[in-house]
């Protein structure tokens, strides 16, 4: 997969947080914030190589120290995943996820200065604690996706029964995929580890409108009623910030954006792996029948493989973070503007 992300040095990821930590530490930066910014939702879908076995602890220094502070600057985390089946999938150490919701690039940028949107305090000293634990578990990153898109409605849907009565020809025996009429009764949901696919293709340039028009008119209906779980669907973006660095974060933004191809990100969540097979297009008309909605899906797929260059998937497990709550009370101080 040759695409351009952010580059993560980490030596400078383990060192220059704590260094900037101490220095803040030393005088307080309160602050006061504006009313909400619009903007272009921004999605950033970021890679993590960390040790054997750093998948759990990663995701719980996020979730306890990191991510209350880092959620008050306006983020929202949708969750963390671990890859357990790719094609690139290394045996020495554990491929990570996360999936981050900024309102732009703009507040993008601005969450990459310490302090600056949250101010210090006891909250920034425990996010700051927490990213020097990451650290410790982090061998390096293949970068991040900027992404802007489509987030799945998560429906509901309203796909009527047909008008039609069937009889019972032959029990414990599925019809050929071919039969005229294939309509379906449900077993019993079947118990499973929830997994998320992440899709990559490229896609021919300029095609994503009518890409994802075509996913959110008849793939996600049908994907929903066979019960996977569509999140959204998104285009890589090359925000227009040449010669960014991020000195304090130890990365670089590199801009580069092919001529020839867009490349597109899908993520759904499933109950299983076997649920996933099971909605391949040779077999998911077991699940779902062949009426109109799966005419619909069939089409969908077919003229999207037409636009279609390139296509891989990853299989990955982990936690969705659905932004609990929070509670961080201000500290009691009084200050004087000085400015």
């Amino acid at each position: 997969m040759n695409v351009r992300r952010l580059i993560v040095t980490t030596a400078s990821a383990l060192l220059v947080p704590t260094l900037i930590h101490a220095a803040l530490a030393q005088e307080p930066r309160p602050v006061r914030n504006d009313t909400a910014k619009a903007g272009e939702e921004l999605f950033v879908l970021r890679n993590h190589r960390l040790r054997k076995g750093g998948h759990e602890p990663f995701y719980q220094s996020s979730r306890d120290d990191v991510w209350p502070y880092f959620e008050r600057t306006g983020p929202r985390i949708v969750g963390q995943w671990k890859v357990i089946q790719s094609e690139a999938a290394s045996p020495e150490l554990e491929d990570v996820y996360r999936l981050v919701r900024y309102a732009s690039f703009e507040h993008w940028q601005a969450t990459r200065l310490l302090g600056g949107i949250g101010g210090n305090g006891p909250a920034s000293d425990k996010d700051q604690w927490g990213r020097r634990d990451r650290a410790a578990l982090e061998l390096g990153s293949k970068g991040a996706y900027f992404l802007q898109g489509q987030l799945a409605p998560g429906g509901p849907y309203f796909m009527p029964a047909l008008a039609e009565k069937y009889e019972l020809v032959q029990p414990g025996q599925r019809p050929s995929a071919g039969e005229r009429e294939i309509p379906v009764r449900m077993e019993v949901a079947q118990a499973g580890e929830e997994i998320v696919v992440v899709r990559y293709q490229r896609i021919e340039k300029g095609a994503f409108p009518r890409f994802v028009e075509m996913t959110r008119a008849s793939i996600w209906p049908w994907e929903e009623k066979l019960g996977a779980r569509p999140m959204g669907q998104w285009k890589v973006i090359f925000p227009e910030a040449p010669g960014v660095k991020e000195r304090s974060r130890g990365t670089s933004f590199m801009t580069l954006e092919s001529a020839a191809y867009d490349e597109v990100i899908t993520m759904t969540r499933y109950a299983s792996k076997a649920h996933y097979d099971a909605m391949a297009p040779e077999t998911a008309v077991y699940m779902g029948g062949n009426g109109p909605d799966w005419r619909a899906w069939t089409a969908a797929l077919e003229a999207q493989r037409k636009l279609t260059l390139s296509t891989s998937a990853e299989i990955a497990q982990g936690f969705l973070y659905q932004s609990p709550p929070i509670y961080l009370p201000g500290v009691p101080e009084r200050y004087r503007r000085v400015d």
